[in-house]
């Protein structure tokens, strides 16, 4: 069973979709940030407080090696894992598209708080222009989420992914 690589912007429902794909389809979920969250005993907004951007993105890399030998599961990754090398090794990319306005919307304060990447309005505005077009590149299939329900999008999965 090939795994299923869910990537997007921070906020767009990765993890969601990610763990109820995975429940449906008889795999075993995984996020990456909870995983490096869980090895430095600190939530992703901490460890870039304490040791650095640069720090997580080599984790989120050597996170990106171990997934790649994995099979069978549903991977939610944080916004910038579309960064590491090799994604396409570690399965079929799903990414779930949407406006900067509505992800903005989406998030309450305290889910922005969790996302320090976030925190400035135009720098995440910046930051998610410039991720577009690789999202775009990397994905095997673009699902757009705005104005969607979870099951319908469940269901839109089930259709193209066996």
């Amino acid at each position: 069973m090939k795994n299923i690589l869910f990537i997007g912007f921070m906020g767009c429902g990765k993890s969601t979709l990610a763990r109820d794909f995975a429940r449906e389809s008889g795999r075993v979920f995984i996020d990456s940030d909870t995983l490096i969250e869980m090895q430095f005993n600190l939530s992703v907004s901490e460890i870039f407080a304490t040791f650095g951007e640069e720090v997580f993105r080599q984790e989120e890399q050597k996170m990106a090696y171990f997934l790649a030998q994995l099979k069978g599961i549903c991977i939610a990754t944080g916004g910038g894992f579309i960064n590491v090398k090799d994604l396409d090794k570690i399965g079929f990319c799903v990414y779930l598209r949407a406006s900067f306005e509505y992800l903005k919307n989406r998030l309450n304060k305290e889910e922005i708080a969790k996302r320090p990447l976030f925190y400035e309005e135009e720098k995440a505005r910046n930051l998610y222009n410039s991720r577009i077009n690789l999202y775009e590149k990397k994905a095997n299939l673009i699902l757009d989420i705005e104005n969607q329900s979870v099951e319908s999008l469940i269901d839109e999965l089930k259709k193209r992914i066996k």
